[in-house]
């Protein structure tokens, strides 16, 4: 009985981690991307 509950809380534990990770790299993601395409646009002007 603990140790499936503990297993539980560290499975919690990782897809939160895991979550919180992803939306992190994709902010990133969309932050470079923006200043990239702020760089086309001075570019084409």
């Amino acid at each position: 009985m603990i140790k499936t509950l503990i297993k539980l809380k560290i499975l919690k534990l990782i897809l939160i981690g895991g979550v919180s990770t992803a939306y992190a790299f994709k902010k990133y993601c969309d932050q470079k991307n923006e200043m990239k395409s702020k760089k086309d646009k001075k570019l084409l002007n």
